[in-house]
């Protein structure tokens, strides 16, 4: 069995720590789903840049804000895990790159919902910043393939 046909069991363990992750942040917030009818309810166009307009919500929403903090916080340090067991287990570069570059979107989730939380950034600064950080989760992720792409050729070329 080839390493690309291997099951990804810290893949899955990831999915089903998602799922709990969730349970828990809606049921340690019992009014999260409205919170986030409030939030989607507040969204009005606002001017951007003269001509162009996008949604932002009209007022801060500190309860799903530090909900999603709370979120993004677990998962970035969950991966931080799975990365840790990726090495250990010696699994293929391509998915510890994919979970390299999810601890970067996380951790960069964390920061930016922090300074929207304080006050510190506005609403299109924010979206500015989450864009940045899966924009650079995708080239970090990109740039350890490429790197460790040497290693994976010539173990391929030893099969044949």
């Amino acid at each position: 069995m080839s390493e690309k046909s291997k099951p990804d069991i810290l893949g899955l363990l990831s999915f089903g720590f998602f799922l709990i992750l969730v349970g828990a942040i809606f049921s340690t917030n019992p009014n999260l789903p409205g919170e986030i009818h409030d939030f989607l309810q507040d969204l009005t166009l606002q001017e951007i840049y003269p001509g162009v307009k996008f949604f932002a919500p009209a007022s801060s929403h500190l309860g799903l804000y530090a909900a999603a903090f709370n979120f993004s916080l677990a998962l970035a340090i969950f991966n931080v895990l799975i990365l840790a067991l990726r090495f250990a287990f010696r699994e293929p570069w391509g998915r510890r790159a994919s979970t390299a570059s999810s601890i970067f979107f996380w951790s960069g989730a964390v920061f930016s919902l922090s300074w929207l939380s304080n006050g510190a950034i506005d609403w299109f600064t924010f979206l500015g910043c989450i864009l940045t950080f899966f924009g650079g989760s995708i080239v970090l992720g990109g740039a350890i393939r490429l790197a460790t792409l040497n290693r994976v050729i010539p173990a391929k070329a030893q099969r044949i």
